[in-house]
């Protein structure tokens, strides 16, 4: 037990892999990702499982992509109920605290059941916590919207608990879970002055979006107040508050790090930083997320500091990854004897070179404040194709070329001269969809879904 390594899992909400300074971007303010990126390795293909909270954060706890495990949609959202059921399928928690592991969560859970039975014995949910405007006070807050401010209050807590905390024998399994830079976008105080509106540039497919031969609810969303990214002006204010968040969002990370190196734990310590899924911020004309297949969603930041004794060969690994391939990493390099059903990054850190043939990860999205749209898709190098399954939208596609369209502005589904290609792709999603458990229209939206029976069972596997 004394030679397994710490483990120290970041996860963050809604931020874009693009957003760091690691990342090529001059405009972002991340000292301590970037840092962290230095000292271990930066995945710069991670794909999202899914492009919304619950079922993301589902799926990277249990290893299995969201309809494998049974929440495919934010419980409450068009009557669903679907709450992960730790009875039914193994968590990270439950994983390492049978492992022998210390296991304490600080920050956002949202899933809906105790902290206990996810695995953790020690820390906070703080979903729950309120804070009032003394408080808010009392932690030099000043005008951040009060909704947010628990983030800082969970930043706060996870750093007093490791200052009182001993090692003691047994490994440390923590887990900081911020909102942040989820909306309602603010200017963070700290770093207000520090990102100017006017010189940031937003991205190609703000101007360049038509949305010809797309599903009409896009064109829809787009123009709708809510979800529409708004003149210029506004969309790049919107950038700009959306930085000064992810800075808050690296200094609060920071700060959980530099208790691990105070506490001499850092070297011994396995550090792994994600974001359940990114926002659109103002690509193809939209702000924050719904039932849409692009990158700017989906493609999200994972930073991996592996443990003492492993030594990366590569500092930026272009591999194609997943978001479920994450927790069987995070066992693996314990060394735990833990079953995901798909796999591990552990590999990548010692090849040299992406894998040769073709990589394909898979994705999925149900329904979101705007409507249910379902679909699930393929993502290769070079190509991404979307299968809609909806009522609206049955039998609909988007096919993109991405190493020609990056931006994912023509849709080429349906045309002749690429059908070889979207049938390939087609039965490659296909068979995924139906090989993982992928269920139709009529089974999701059926009474015993919607009210959680099918994670009532308790099944381990």
């Amino acid at each position: 037990m004394s030679g397994r390594p710490h483990v120290l899992l970041l996860i963050c909400d809604q931020m874009q892999a693009a957003r760091m300074g690691c990342a090529g971007d001059p405009a972002a303010h991340t000292p301590f990702l970037d840092s962290l990126a230095r000292e271990g390795v930066r995945f710069t293909h991670m794909i999202s499982a899914h492009g919304q909270c619950v079922p993301s954060r589902a799926s990277l706890i249990t290893g299995r992509h969201p309809h494998e495990c049974g929440v495919i949609v934010n419980y409450g959202f068009h009557g669903h109920q679907n709450r992960l059921s730790p009875t039914r399928f193994p968590t990270l928690g439950q994983v390492f605290r049978e492992a022998g592991y210390r296991t304490a969560y600080f920050g956002k859970c949202h899933f809906g059941v105790p902290l206990a039975d996810l695995g953790y014995d020690e820390g906070i949910d703080h979903d729950d916590v309120r804070v009032d405007d003394g408080e808010a006070e009392r932690v030099g807050l000043g005008h951040v919207p009060r909704g947010l401010r628990r983030d800082y209050v969970a930043a706060r807590d996870a750093v007093e608990w490791l200052r009182g905390y001993e090692p003691a024998g047994r490994p440390l399994f923590l887990t900081f879970s911020t909102n942040l830079p989820h909306p309602p976008f603010f200017h963070e105080p700290a770093f207000r002055g520090r990102f100017d509106a006017a010189s940031l540039e937003l991205p190609a497919s703000y101007h360049g979006e038509s949305f010809e031969g797309k599903p009409a609810f896009q064109a829809a969303h787009a123009a709708d107040g809510s979800h529409g990214a708004g003149s210029e002006e506004e969309a790049r204010e919107m950038l700009a508050r959306y930085y000064s968040m992810i800075a808050r969002t690296d200094a609060h990370f920071s700060e959980i790090a530099a208790e691990f190196r105070r506490l001499g734990l850092w070297d011994d310590t396995v550090v792994a930083v994600i974001s359940d899924h990114g926002d659109m911020m103002a690509a193809h004309g939209m702000r924050l997320k719904g039932t849409l297949p692009y990158d700017e969603l989906y493609r999200v930041p994972f930073l991996l500091k592996p443990p003492r004794g492993v030594s990366p060969r590569r500092r930026e690994v272009d591999d194609l990854v997943s978001s479920v391939q994450v927790a069987g990493t995070l066992a693996g390099l314990a060394g735990l004897e833990a079953e995901f059903p798909h796999g591990d990054l552990c590999g990548a850190l010692s090849a040299e070179a992406r894998p040769e043939g073709e990589e394909a990860v898979f994705f999925e999205h149900y329904a979101a404040y705007w409507g249910v749209h379902p679909f699930y898709g393929v993502r290769t190098r070079d190509w991404k194709l979307v299968r809609y399954f909806g009522d609206g939208e049955a039998g609909a596609a988007e096919l993109y070329h991405l190493a020609a369209d990056p931006h994912e502005l023509t849709n080429l589904s349906g045309r002749p001269e690429h059908a070889g290609m979207e049938r390939r792709l087609a039965a490659q999603a296909d068979a995924w969809w139906r090989g993982t458990g992928g269920r139709d229209l009529a089974y999701y939206e059926s009474e015993a879904f919607r009210n959680n029976e099918h994670n009532a069972t308790p099944r381990r596997p």
